[in-house]
């Protein structure tokens, strides 16, 4: 596959840990490690969670109140060539932000060895040479549309234009300390987001405080939010 898919090729994903560990698994990602249903954000169920928690993937409605909070964000960190965290902006590849925050996860852990050598040539080239060496990977293309089909739901024409957003959220080591790091290819963003230094060390309950602060408050009765957890 040696061009870029069409954007309407790249249907959105169910928010299922199912199908992002199936998702995973055929880049590689070993049998200890899983994606599982985060089921709130007090503490009594993060602490549900087994430890540890390597990344966390977050579905969300793009609702305006939420685009105008994110898009008064920022400024990202900056990206280039062998920069880190690898950071992939999500151009001409339809609905696959889903498929992105999998990535944006397993290119910070290392958890994928099937993606190796498909995040070394991202490493090495401009941000903005990225998307098509994602868009053009037989792996990611097809791993893809092997998840689509994974899931319960029914792919439907109307999905195109009402799916919510998917995003994924990562520790990283800045200056000697660990930030939270929030990973989205999304338009409202040019590069990843230091959400600040971690206040407890763990992961999900960083995340848990970002999500209730940025997107809860601005979601308003929008119940279209869930998260899941790559543990093992």
């Amino acid at each position: 596959m040696d061009e870029i898919q069409h954007p309407r090729e790249w249907y959105p994903l169910e928010s299922s840990p199912e199908v992002f560990t199936h998702l995973a698994r055929q880049w590689g990602l070993a049998e200890q490690y899983s994606f599982i249903d985060v089921l709130g954000l007090d503490p009594e169920l993060i602490s549900l969670v087994p430890k540890p928690v390597h990344g966390v993937i977050f579905l969300f409605p793009d609702t305006p109140e939420i685009v105008k909070k994110r898009t008064g964000e920022g400024p990202c960190m900056p990206v280039g060539p062998k920069i880190e965290p690898l950071w992939i902006p999500q151009v001409d590849v339809g609905h696959s932000c889903g498929t992105f925050a999998l990535v944006h996860i397993l290119g910070q852990t290392g958890l994928a060895s099937g993606l190796n050598e498909f995040f070394k040539s991202c490493r090495e080239a401009q941000p903005a040479e990225r998307p098509k060496l994602f868009g053009s990977s037989p792996m990611i293309y097809k791993a893809h549309h092997s998840a689509i089909t994974a899931g319960q739901t029914l792919i439907r024409p109307e999905d195109w234009d009402e799916c919510d957003h998917f995003l994924s959220f990562v520790h990283h080591e800045i200056d000697g300390k660990i930030h939270l790091v929030e990973l989205d290819g999304n338009i409202s963003r040019n590069g990843p987001l230091d959400r600040g230094e971690t206040q407890s060390g763990d992961l999900l309950e960083d995340v848990a405080s970002a999500v209730k602060e940025v997107y809860l408050t601005a979601g308003g009765e929008s119940l279209h939010f869930s998260m899941i957890a790559l543990v093992g």
